[in-house]
């Protein structure tokens, strides 16, 4: 049995895990007030159901300001395979591992500062969406035009699949009981300096362009 089948079975989920703001606010309406489409931008390509079952290593960064407990109901996270294929980008282009991730997972600045790092072990099973990270756009009104992120999926260096977690909030309130409530063990955490989680980071096009 799966702890979160309930949310992961919600429509909303997979589209949150495809990157939609589905905030009855932010949604394109028609005249009579029916939604039409949600804003969509980031999250994952063609998102599989994907099983975690316990004893499972994930990683996830999270902003520096958030609370332990906030930050592990997160619903976006890497596998251990992909944690160290992000280590190995950092190594190889000479790079904190978190800027490797804003690269690889097309996390911008604008969305988090990724001061947090978190390893943690599934304790309960759980269902994820897993999939490629698709292309972002944040708008600025800085007059320079919007930040525009690219995955580069067709080189198997950059190709880094990603997980997305609906439900880990619902768990950590159904299990109050819990030293830190939720689904998840966590092992280690690591605060992270935001002069390195953002060096290298620049607002120019053909950052790591060069062929692998």
């Amino acid at each position: 049995m799966f702890v979160n089948s309930e949310e992961f079975n919600e429509p909303t989920s997979r589209q949150w895990a495809m990157g939609a703001d589905t905030r009855p606010k932010n949604a394109l309406v028609d005249g009579r007030g029916r939604v039409l489409a949600y804003s969509q931008t980031g999250g994952m390509i063609s998102p599989a159901r994907h099983e975690l079952h316990r004893g499972t290593i994930l990683y996830r960064f999270a902003s520096g300001s958030a609370e332990l407990s906030k930050a592990v109901t997160g619903g976006w996270w890497v596998a251990k395979a992909e944690f160290e294929q992000l280590t190995r980008f950092a190594q190889a282009h000479g790079v904190h591992v978190a800027m490797a991730a804003r690269h690889l997972c097309c996390v911008p600045p604008e969305w988090s500062d990724m001061g947090l790092l978190m390893r943690v072990q599934v304790q309960d099973p759980l269902l994820a969406y897993r999939g490629l990270g698709n292309r972002v756009v944040v708008p600025k009104d800085d007059g320079y035009g919007a930040v525009r992120m690219e995955p580069h999926n067709n080189l198997a260096s950059r190709r880094l699949h990603q997980l997305f977690i609906p439900g880990l909030q619902e768990r950590a309130d159904r299990t109050p009981e819990r030293v830190l409530p939720g689904a998840l063990l966590v092992e280690r955490t690591w605060k992270l300096d935001s002069a390195d989680t953002n060096r290298g980071w620049i607002y120019v096009p053909g950052l790591f362009d060069k062929q692998d």
